[in-house]
């Protein structure tokens, strides 16, 4: 098999010439044209959007949108779902922050030897780490259905403060090492604590929704379980670390998982083998890419694109 062939030559602008792609604001929409793009947004200004296209027609549940996406304009709807941020949406971000804590009510009901540790929101959900046996897809399951049990209940989320010597009294009653360590590290006081009705509590400075029926279950999915080091040391015990995502309905869910899959699906990585264009084989360094035929015509054609297009703006081949 061949080996990978060579970077592209290096190109120098001519002096007297603008370059192609200017540093100042004002000259980017230029370049984007040139390319057929539209102009980039602020990224305060952005949202996450996407078109989703409902159909009058029955489709199945495993790819609603591509068949309806398929189906001619005058027997479809489309309907452009617009995905807030945490940046945007300061209520989605107390949705997500409650969910860490629901979910983590719900793994130490369900298995109660697990320990917490911490459960931050983030982009396009949560997570939280915990203490426990390697958990399964199935568990994941048992997990969500605890979790809408406890949002079904309308638990009130209430906000309490506390001593450092009340706080740590509480956290060695319940036996939580974890907790006892990043207790130890906050210099701040008081410290607040967040209780889901009057069974389950962590130390957290919020914000949360004021009760748990203020989340929408149907737009909370549980996605994945990865391993993580506590702390990120691996030298630190090795933890079970639950993702999930949330949004405040259903449409922002489903537009979300659309776009998920919408991106495995174009995966260069899988298009790579799928399309027979290159390989990428670790015995011989990682990411180090190994062009097929067919890829090597496809990188000879952009290339060339490439080049000419720097030519056309003023820019010497070295």
């Amino acid at each position: 098999m061949a080996a990978p062939s060579a970077s592209a030559p290096l190109l120098r602008s001519h002096p007297h010439r603008r370059s192609l792609f200017p540093s100042s604001p004002c000259h980017r929409p230029a370049a984007a044209s040139l390319f057929g793009l539209p102009p980039r947004k602020p990224a305060s200004s952005r949202g996450l959007s996407y078109t989703t296209v409902r159909s009058s027609s029955t489709t199945s549940p495993s790819a609603p949108v591509e068949e309806a996406a398929a189906a001619p304009s005058g027997d479809a709807d489309k309907e452009r779902v617009v995905l807030p941020t945490n940046e945007s949406s300061d209520r989605l971000l107390r949705i997500r922050h409650t969910c860490a804590h629901v979910m983590a009510m719900a793994v130490q009901k369900l298995f109660p030897n697990s320990k917490v540790t911490i459960g931050p929101w983030i982009d396009n959900g949560f997570y939280y780490d915990f203490d426990m046996e390697p958990l399964t897809d199935k568990d994941l399951k048992k997990i969500k259905k605890e979790m809408d049990r406890i949002i079904r209940r309308n638990l009130p989320l209430v906000r309490q403060e506390v001593s450092r010597e009340e706080a740590q009294k509480r956290i060695e009653v319940l036996n939580e090492p974890y907790k006892l360590e990043i207790l130890e590290s906050i210099k701040e006081e008081p410290f607040a604590i967040y209780h889901i009705g009057e069974e389950w509590w962590d130390l957290c400075a919020g914000p949360h929704v004021e009760s748990t029926g203020k989340i929408n279950g149907k737009a909370v999915e549980l996605e994945s379980v990865a391993g993580a080091y506590w702390r990120g040391d691996e030298k630190n015990q090795m933890l079970q670390r639950i993702y999930g995502t949330a949004w405040e309905n259903e449409d922002q869910l489903k537009a979300y998982i659309h776009f998920k899959e919408e991106a495995k699906r174009r995966d260069h990585r899988r298009l790579g083998q799928d399309l027979d264009l290159f390989s990428v084989q670790e015995d011989a360094g990682g990411g180090l890419v190994f062009w097929h035929p067919k890829g090597a015509i496809i990188r000879h054609i952009l290339e060339d694109s490439w080049k000419q297009i720097h030519l056309q703006h003023g820019y010497h081949l070295l």
